[in-house]
């Protein structure tokens, strides 16, 4: 504990002295979204598979009275590309015409995305991701 409390004050230091930022650091286990900082996992993982390599995972998480999609590019398929694009966003259900909590970046090297809080919870949704043009939905949560 005292190491991992000493490294990340030497990492802080560094980044600091050179101008980095260490905000999007990739990460094995989802952050939180910004804004909640606690959120469950709700229904399934779906995976998505490029080229026949497992590349990503699309998950829905709720928290903070919100609902969030989220997506996670494994580090398999990372190393193998030098730039993405990432997409996600909270279908509800009872309003199919319209994507709620939707955020999009492209042409990253961010290994996850978060939507913004979409506030669905009072009804049926799953969250829905794409990695470049590869896309999956996980199940629906009511």
């Amino acid at each position: 504990m005292r190491l991992i409390a000493r490294t990340g004050s030497i990492m802080c230091a560094l980044a600091a002295l050179t101008g980095l930022s260490l905000v999007n650091a990739p990460s094995a286990a989802a952050s939180t979204p910004s804004g909640c900082g606690s959120v469950s996992q709700i229904g399934s993982t779906r995976v998505l598979t490029v080229g026949g390599m497992n590349a990503a995972s699309v998950k829905q998480y709720a928290g903070c009275g919100r609902n969030y999609a989220y997506l996670y590019v494994w580090q398999q398929f990372r190393s193998t590309r030098t730039d993405w694009d990432l997409y996600v966003y909270i279908v509800n259900h009872s309003d199919s015409g319209n994507d709620y909590g939707e955020a999009r970046v492209d042409n990253t090297r961010r290994s996850e995305l978060w939507g913004p809080g979409a506030n669905t919870t009072a009804y049926c949704t799953h969250a829905t991701g794409f990695l470049d043009n590869t896309g999956g939905s996980t199940s629906t949560v009511c």
